[in-house]
């Protein structure tokens, strides 16, 4: 039989197969269809040997041994199988009688991680979902801190900043999930996301003054100076960073795909930012402050304002900037008065139903 290589043991043959295809990728060094085979053979008598270890646990040990012998099964075939597999051994232990919240918790966790690693944002959301029904009726402290990081994670891997932002910067004090990303990346996350959200109170509060953040400042320099730069209207250097900061979010998986709507989203915080001072600026002027020329910024801003994002109007012939501040007041007043509306006509609408 053919011998198999002690760094071979632990390659999935599911996952390399997905890649081989997703990739296209052939070569003399790839490993062929009998090497995989001959892999999963292996993984398959471990399993076996896992499957005769909670056979024994049941006949000669506990519950708690019976749950760890389970629980050796999924994360085995989380490591090694498919990731339908891998459920389907997290779903046997969920199964288990007598099971903590806590050990439910812990499981469902698990069983997100490998929805994440497969790219199943679907399924990733339901079983977080199903995790906080289950902290709901319990559970310590720690746990449900975790359960936020991860639901924060899985918001961002959906492109929902807004949601993710709120529990990041809960979890900046609590962060224990290491399994997830390291505790800088954490706080890259929770500053970017933030930037676009937080008003500038809080912003200063929990993230340029927090304590926890400036403890891996030197670690995250453009992050931390990104922030700076928004919070001190220096808008040059902040065009500057954002430059630097486009390789950092590629080279992140949970931001690469969001790297281009991100960028997007930070130039439009600090064009509306920088017109909220201003009832009118000459472009020029405002060209000078962001270091970049007219035309560019006379490009930038037409898009933004086409498309809806600012608030503002360009006279191109007289070269100034015009922002048309909304009056939110009034909206409010008229959303009031629909909604107002609404209400009278289901009223009067359930009125003739009693009558008859």
């Amino acid at each position: 039989p053919q011998l198999i290589k002690k760094d071979e043991a632990l390659l999935n043959p599911s996952l390399y197969r997905h890649l081989q295809s997703t990739l296209s990728y052939s070569s003399p060094n790839a490993l062929t269809e009998a090497n995989l085979t001959t892999l999963e053979s292996h993984h398959e008598t471990i399993l076996a040997h896992l499957n005769d270890a909670v056979t024994k646990a049941k006949d000669e040990a506990g519950d708690m041994e019976v749950l760890h012998a389970n629980m050796d099964i999924a994360r085995y075939s989380a490591r090694s199988s498919s990731k339908e597999s891998a459920l389907k051994a997290y779903d046997t232990v969920l199964a288990l009688p007598k099971l903590s919240v806590g050990k439910k918790l812990d499981a469902h966790l698990e069983m997100a991680r490998v929805c994440s690693f497969w790219n199943d944002y679907k399924k990733m959301k339901g079983v977080l979902d199903a995790a906080a029904k289950v902290i709901a009726n319990g559970g310590d402290w720690d746990r449900r801190n975790r359960l936020k990081v991860y639901q924060a994670l899985s918001f961002l891997l959906v492109r929902d900043a807004e949601s993710a932002s709120k529990l990041l910067v809960e979890g900046i004090a609590t962060f224990s999930c290491s399994e997830l990303c390291t505790y800088p990346e954490f706080i890259t996350y929770a500053t970017v996301t933030n930037l676009l959200y937080l008003k500038r109170t809080e912003l200063k509060k929990s993230i340029i003054d927090g304590s926890e953040v400036l403890q891996v400042s030197k670690e995250i320099p453009v992050v931390i100076q990104l922030a700076n730069t928004l919070y001190d209207c220096d808008y040059k250097a902040y065009l500057h960073t954002l430059v630097d900061l486009q390789p950092h979010l590629i080279a992140n998986r949970y931001l690469q795909p969001h790297a281009g709507y991100l960028l997007r989203e930070l130039h439009v915080l600090a064009f509306q930012q920088f017109l909220d001072s201003y009832q009118s600026v000459t472009l020029e002027s405002m060209a000078k402050s962001f270091g970049v020329g007219t035309e560019f910024l006379d490009g930038q801003l037409s898009r933004f304002i086409a498309a809806g994002r600012l608030t503002a109007k360009i006279d191109k012939y007289g070269g100034v900037v015009e922002t048309n501040r909304p009056d939110w007041k009034n909206a409010r007043y008229q959303d009031m008065i629909q909604k107002g509306d609404l209400l009278l006509n289901r009223i009067q609408k359930l009125g003739r139903v009693v009558d008859l």
